[in-house]
């Protein structure tokens, strides 16, 4: 337990240097160790970000500014920012009166959706790795009708390299037929192309059946996967390769989920939440990534949507537009932000 607690203070002091910076003219951050995690009080936050807190509910938060807006509830696996669901590393907490954020969170969720221009940009990425999930013998969801999820994902994968080429990125594709591609080949592609951005586009099935959108990126080292609650794994300490990526990963990962939830806008429940998990080509991809998940094939609801080709066309065009966000966001001046000065400016369809 020793060595967990250790690795999870250094993993820490790692993420503080990230994202965590002192203000100027700032008194500083507060950190509080509560179990083996360290925590922001709330006021902290609200300072740093210039948000301002209405009067508090019981059990609840609410906090506004021109940062955004945050809503939580004490013990909630979620938070929302602008109104849309986002998975936290570990539930606010509330001691005395008193509300608390966990550094990890500060660090790579609040900070990068907040400030995305401090989000450190190690090179000017020119292109996107598009990834239609499963294919071949791998036939992944079934929908209702009786087609299957790798050729939704195909023709969904298809739809986004239109759309991007058309704005003079260069794409390249994982697999660009019904054949099986193992999920290590479908990292070691991205890898060959460290100047690109890495999409992976799925639908979902469960049963019972869920219903709406989700978008995932890597969960932070030391932090559990959003379907895991906050049990936190002796493996979740390991040092991934796409947790290099963390603060872009969560940038990119939220302006893509920030389009979806919008294809439907009289669903209430189309929201799903931004999350986190370690998919392998999430955890080993070098690449900044996210991992879609359009919808639940097993859901009457859905699967009648993602069945029309028109709606697919949407969803891949509000991908698109949530990668433009981020690369406008993380000011990439080079290829990319070159065909975003198109005819049609920086707009997506």
């Amino acid at each position: 337990m020793r060595s967990l607690i250790h690795a999870t203070l250094l993993a820490g002091a790692v993420l503080l240097t990230l994202g965590v910076a002192q203000a100027e003219g700032d008194e500083g951050w507060h950190l509080v160790s509560i179990g083996a995690r360290e925590y922001v009080p709330i006021e902290d936050l609200c300072r740093f970000y210039r948000l301002v807190a209405a009067e508090p509910l019981l059990g609840e938060i609410h906090l506004s500014g021109s940062a955004g807006t945050v809503e939580g509830k004490q013990g909630s696996p979620y938070v929302f920012i602008d109104g849309v669901r986002h998975a936290l590393s570990f539930p606010l907490l509330e001691r005395d009166r008193q509300w608390y954020v966990s550094r990890t969170d500060l660090s790579c969720l609040f900070d990068p959706i907040f400030r995305p221009s401090r989000v450190p940009v190690r090179l000017s990425f020119r292109g996107v790795v598009i990834d239609p999930g499963h294919g071949g013998e791998d036939k992944g969801a079934r929908s209702r009708n009786g087609r299957y999820e790798k050729d939704y994902a195909l023709d969904t994968a298809r739809r986004l390299g239109t759309i991007l080429r058309s704005h003079g990125l260069s794409i390249v594709f994982t697999r660009t037929s019904d054949v099986f591609v193992p999920l290590e080949e479908r990292v070691r592609i991205a890898r060959a192309y460290p100047d690109y951005v890495f999409v992976s586009l799925h639908y979902n099935q469960s049963e019972p059946s869920g219903h709406g959108v989700e978008t995932y990126c890597l969960a932070p080292r030391g932090a559990p996967s959003s379907n895991n609650g906050t049990w936190v794994r002796r493996v979740d300490y390991l040092p991934l390769p796409g947790n290099g990526n963390d603060l872009l990963n969560t940038l990119l990962a939220h302006e893509i989920h920030l389009q979806l939830v919008r294809l439907r806008p009289d669903d209430p429940e189309m929201d799903r939440g931004f999350r986190r998990a370690r998919f392998v080509v999430l955890r080993d991809n070098p690449l900044p990534g996210v991992l879609v998940e359009g919808g639940f094939l097993s859901d009457p609801v859905d699967s009648s949507w993602i069945d029309r080709s028109e709606y697919r066309q949407r969803l891949a065009e509000a991908v698109a537009r949530g990668l433009g966000r981020f690369f406008q966001a993380t000011n990439l001046r080079a290829s990319a932000s070159r065909a975003f000065s198109t005819k049609r400016g920086t707009d997506f369809p």
